[in-house]
């Protein structure tokens, strides 16, 4: 770590004012465009957030009980006092602006962690920029979604452990144990984060850069602060439900994916989401920087903390050798790790260099892969993007002007962010997008179900599968006490599953649902009812009068 004369420090208080205005300013603008079109409650994750938030609320057995055995409480806490009011809970705006914040601070935090560990400005400007100018994130923080939030929480957590173990220890960590509870509380990631920070803690116990004592205490924060909401969340969600997600987990997933057991292959998939979320070219600016981070043994023990960035991989990698499909979004918690370990090339002449090299290289070559792969494998989707003629012609212009004047450092960000604004293989171009549509082929058969209950609703009950029926319960505009469903308790859903015509007026089944299983093993319970509506995935049922 570097330390700055009193010029470079009110110099640094300006850049640190401006970039969390720029990440304010850009957070801002994607929103109102993402809500004018309305994008921000697209993805099915989002809108189950705000339903679930509003549920413990609003719903036929309210209580904290209702938060469910998978979902952390964090993100449903924070949301509750605006989901009580229909306007929000409908527009998701007071919430979405919630991640808005979120994404300003952790790029302000980029710029700092970065700055932190080079000392230079343009580093950390350029982690600041290459992580504000994602298009992927751009979309996620302008949604109501738990990414957003953990990211900052992520960021202050190793941001602050840094600043504890830069000033040698001094006190006890609170407030790098609190910001990573609150992560662990937000996403399961920060389970792995705690663990990535005690293991460093043993680490600094052997080699001794703090004494032990301070390093044993400071350990013991980090799992008291954490193991307190840990025991009450957990220890009431199973004493009330009589399950939790570990004992799901411990289950085992019944038709595991393609993953199950194949550790390589579980880490070369979750490689190609992080070439997809972050780009192609940022990446390899951060796999080169990750590479002079290995090779620059003397500041390991300061740089250490850097490492912890890297932790998103590890539940992603761990869920797919678990055989389960994880999401191309959970990704985007990497878009830190590499927006900052590409900054660190920024620290060497030569290593500027190769990276720029490295860059326009293959900016120049994808587009003849993605003409010639699919000529000999004709499955392989490696379409050109829209950056396909316009990312090599300024590789090529962009490396010419750094050679000629030897100035690497902003062409090199340049040709970062055109990587991922306008990337030259098709599969990289916002593909958060096309996973939140990703449902678009059964939307219409989703609207007529609503539309039918819209002028058929006789205010009865309605039994349906909230695991997977989420989206269509928060768009249908019905309060949430008007379903009956398996989530919480279940008390009124195992008695409706025994017999329906006594409770519910209304059976909604989507093929391969709890309740179309349910009606599938028992045909008989629909007798008292007469088939409302029928589509090619969906089956409504209404009680006969």
């Amino acid at each position: 770590m570097q330390f700055m004369n009193e010029e470079g420090a009110v110099q640094d208080r300006k850049a640190r004012r401006l970039i969390f205005l720029a990440g304010l300013a850009a957070g801002a603008a994607c929103f109102v465009y993402y809500y004018a079109h309305g994008l921000t409650t697209a993805h099915y994750d989002a809108k189950a957030h705000l339903l679930v938030a509003r549920r413990l609320v609003d719903s036929l057995e309210p209580g904290y009980s209702q938060m469910g055995v998978h979902w952390l409480p964090l993100i449903h806490l924070i949301y509750l006092p605006f989901v009580i009011f229909d306007s929000q809970y409908q527009s998701g705006f007071l919430p979405s602006l919630i991640s808005v914040f979120s994404f300003a601070v952790s790029v302000f935090l980029a710029y700092r962690i970065s700055l932190r560990f080079t000392g230079s400005q343009a580093a950390g400007a350029f982690a600041a920029i290459a992580l504000l100018a994602n298009p992927n994130l751009e979309y996620l923080q302008s949604c109501p979604l738990t990414e957003p939030v953990y990211m900052m929480l992520f960021l202050l957590a190793v941001d602050s452990l840094a600043a504890w173990r830069a000033g040698g220890g001094s006190g006890l960590p609170w407030m790098p144990a609190v910001w990573a509870s609150l992560g662990a509380f937000c996403r399961y990631e920060g389970w792995y984060f705690l663990a990535g920070v005690l293991l460093l803690l043993a680490i600094d116990y052997v080699t001794q850069p703090l004494s032990r004592q301070r390093i044993v205490k400071a350990g013991a924060v980090y799992l008291g602060v954490f193991a307190l909401p840990a025991v009450a969340h957990f220890g009431y969600i199973l004493w009330r439900l009589g399950d939790n997600f570990f004992l799901r987990v411990a289950e085992g997933n019944p038709s595991p994916y393609m993953t199950y057991k194949r550790p390589f292959l579980s880490a070369l998939y979750h490689l190609g989401e992080v070439s997809q979320m972050a780009a192609i070219l940022p990446l390899l600016a951060a796999a080169a920087g990750l590479l002079l981070f290995l090779a620059q043994r003397r500041e390991w023990k300061t740089r250490a903390p850097l490492l912890l960035l890297w932790i998103p991989s590890l539940i992603n990698i761990s869920a797919l050798y678990w055989g389960l499909i994880y999401r191309l979004r959970y990704s985007v918690l990497l878009l830190p790790a590499v927006a900052i370990f590409g900054s660190l090339v920024l620290t060497s002449d030569a290593a500027r260099k190769r990276t720029m090299l490295l860059l326009a290289l293959a900016a120049m070559a994808l587009p003849w892969i993605s003409w010639y792969v699919p000529q000999i494998n004709p499955r392989e989707r490696l379409a050109p993007g829209p950056g396909f003629l316009l990312v090599p012609a300024a590789a090529l212009v962009l490396y010419m002007i750094a050679r000629s004047r030897n100035w690497y450092q902003w062409p090199l960000l340049v040709l970062c962010v055109l990587g991922a604004q306008v990337p030259p293989l098709e599969r990289e171009n916002r593909p958060m997008m096309v996973e939140t549509l990703e449902h678009e082929f059964i939307e219409p058969e989703r609207r007529a179900v609503m539309e039918y209950l819209r002028e058929n609703y006789d205010g009865k009950k309605i039994l349906i599968d909230m695991g997977r029926q989420a989206p269509l319960v928060y768009d249908s505009g019905l309060p949430v006490r008007e379903f009956i469903y398996n989530e919480g308790r279940g008390v009124f859903w195992h008695a409706a599953l025994r017999n329906p015509a006594e409770s519910v007026g209304w059976l909604f089944a989507e093929t391969g649902d709890a309740v179309s299983e349910r009606l599938r093993i028992d045909p008989g319970l629909t007798n008292s009812y007469s088939l409302a509506l029928k589509t090619d995935y969906f089956s409504l049922y209404r009680r006969k009068k």
